[in-house]
């Protein structure tokens, strides 16, 4: 278990919301680290997703190079994958299944790494974890209970993750709803100011033809982006002052290098060490 780090106590005024990206838990570590950097400590955090990842461990009480190490780490991305993923496919593809992998070597590496157990335990920083109930269907934010069996639900991307289960509901990704989790913070009073963190990838050329993938990312986008409109309104509404940082780097590959999952790390960092130029007046 990493140990926490001692740094100044965090603002109760200022919300970060990390939003869901594929493996971006490494821009986000990097964000989290350049805000510190900056002065800035965020005492609520609400993550989908790779932020849940991100902002699970920060919240828990890593900083600085523990932080870095917890999400660059090797063993992190080998816990994804379980012994039982060649023989799942068919049980998936007749509806018994909803993911090729059950998360719960991820669950154990976490537990391991964490420096806290439930989410209501966190350190000063409120968080607020994005989970989606398909079965209902209903999407929630998570505030207590299992610190690492909420942050693999957020992560349960269907299809890849089976739905985690949680005080007697399965739970998937975060994401599918809440791309860019803002929902805890819009009446909240105690907050005055919203972080956003939105990592993108480059667009590519428009081809032709379109994969059943493709269209599927496309349609999500379009409604999260409609979504994030919407609650952005009623943040402004209720008086919040929202800064979007956005952090641009390639599309990671499952493949990643140790170097480039750096690299991603270091692009969240200068992004988020720059805040100071979005808080001027």
């Amino acid at each position: 278990m990493m140990e926490a780090s001692q740094q100044p106590p965090p603002d109760p005024g200022i919300a970060l919301a990390l939003g869901s990206a594929f493996l971006g838990v490494y821009a986000h570590g990097g964000l989290l680290c350049g805000l510190n950097r900056a002065g800035i400590f965020p005492g609520h955090i609400a993550g989908a997703s790779a932020g849940a990842l991100a902002g699970g461990f920060y919240a828990a009480g890593l900083r600085e190079s523990a932080l870095e190490e917890a999400v660059l780490s090797a063993a992190l991305k080998r816990s994804y994958p379980d012994l039982l993923m060649p023989i799942r496919g068919a049980p998936l593809g007749m509806g018994i299944l909803t993911g090729m992998m059950n998360g719960k070597r991820v669950v154990r590496h976490l537990k391991s790494v964490l420096p806290v157990a439930a989410i209501e335990e966190t350190p000063g920083v409120k968080l607020s974890i994005a989970v989606t109930d398909l079965r209902r269907p209903e999407s929630v934010f998570l505030t207590s209970g299992p610190l690492a069996e909420a942050i693999m639900a957020s992560c349960a991307v269907p299809i890849l993750f089976s739905g985690q289960d949680i005080g007697g509901r399965k739970f998937h990704d975060g994401g599918i709803i809440h791309d860019i989790p803002l929902e805890p913070f819009i009446t909240d009073p105690a907050i005055h100011t919203v972080i956003i963190h939105k990592i993108t990838y480059p667009s590519g050329e428009t081809k032709k033809r379109m994969s059943i993938k493709e269209a599927f990312l496309n349609g999500h986008l379009m409604l999260n982006a409609a979504l994030l409109e919407h609650r952005l309104r009623g943040a402004k509404h209720n008086g919040k002052r929202v800064i979007l940082l956005e952090t641009l780097h390639a599309h990671p590959g499952l493949l990643q290098s140790k170097a480039t999952k750096k690299r991603y790390f270091e692009d969240g960092l200068k992004t988020g060490s720059s805040i100071f130029r979005e808080l001027s007046p």
